[in-house]
C-alpha cells in the first residue's frame, strides 16, 4: 500500500492545519512544519475505516509486507545518491516566507570623497639693488625691510652712511595681501615711484616700477632664487 507525507506543526499538531509541502505553520508562523508519513487508505477512510469494499482488514505499518516495503522506500530515498535530495532542496528554497517579514535591504555604500590638496602659489623671493648691493626683502607676515643710513637692513651696504641726501630712516618695503608696497618714513628728501613723490604707500613690482630715494639714489626691485642670486 502506498503512503504519502504530510507536514504538521510541532507545537500543536492536532490543532494546526497540515500541509502537503514544506513550509511554516499558519498559526505559529516561526515554526517549521515537520514531515509525517501516513498510508493513503488512512488519509481517504480515516484511522478507523476499512481499506476496501470486501471488508478485508487493513494492514498496519507494523505488518511485515508494508513495513518492509516502507523501509525499502525510505532506504532508497535517504542515501547520498538519492533522487529525492534535489527535490527536497528545491522545496526548501520554495518554502513560503513567514507573513509580515521582509528581506533586509542592502545598505548602499558610498565611495570615499577624495579632496585634492590645495595648490599653493610658488614663493616669490625679491630683493633690492641699492648702491650695487643686494638687500633681500622679507616675506609676507614678517617685519618690513627698512632703508636708511642707520637701518640695520642696510648695514652691509658700503658707503651708504656717507650719502647725506638719504635720511637715517628713509623708507620701508612691506607685503600686504600678496602685494609689495613701499612707504616713505618721513624722510627729508622724499621717496619717488615712477618719478612722483609718494605720500601714501605705493605698490611696486620688479620690472614695472622705478623707485628712487631722494634725488639720485635709484633702487631696482629684482627676483632672486633660493640661493639669493638674481634671476
Amino acid at each position: 500500500m502506498a503512503s504519502l507525507t504530510r507536514y504538521r506543526c510541532p507545537v500543536t499538531p492536532d490543532d494546526c492545519p497540515t500541509s502537503a509541502s514544506r513550509g511554516f505553520c499558519a498559526i505559529h508562523e516561526w515554526e517549521r512544519l515537520v514531515p509525517e508519513r501516513i498510508l493513503i487508505s488512512e488519509e481517504l477512510n480515516g484511522p478507523g475505516g476499512s481499506g476496501g469494499s470486501d471488508g478485508a482488514p487493513e494492514r498496519r505499518p507494523g505488518d511485515g509486507g508494508e513495513a518492509a516495503s516502507g523501509r525499502r522506500q525510505e532506504g532508497a530515498g535517504s542515501g547520498p545518491g538519492s533522487a529525492h535530495e534535489p527535490t527536497a532542496g528545491r522545496e526548501a528554497e520554495r518554502a513560503p516566507r513567514p507573513s509580515g517579514t521582509r528581506p533586509p535591504r542592502p545598505v548602499p555604500t558610498r565611495p570615499p570623497i577624495v579632496r585634492p590638496a590645495p595648490v599653493r602659489a610658488p614663493t616669490v623671493r625679491l630683493a633690492l639693488v641699492l648702491a650695487g648691493v643686494l638687500v633681500p626683502l622679507r616675506g609676507e607676515g614678517e617685519a618690513p625691510t627698512r632703508l636708511g643710513r642707520d637701518a640695520p637692513d642696510c648695514a652691509h651696504v658700503t658707503g651708504l652712511d656717507l650719502l647725506d641726501q638719504i635720511s637715517r630712516e628713509h623708507a620701508e618695503f612691506f607685503w600686504e595681501s600678496g602685494r609689495l608696497y613701499v612707504r616713505d618714513t618721513c624722510s627729508s628728501n622724499g621717496t619717488f615711484v615712477d618719478g612722483d613723490r609718494i605720500e601714501e604707500p605705493a605698490r611696486v613690482w620688479p620690472g614695472r616700477h622705478e623707485v628712487r630715494l631722494a634725488q639720485d639714489v635709484d633702487l631696482v626691485v629684482v627676483e632672486i632664487d633660493e640661493f639669493g642670486a638674481p634671476l
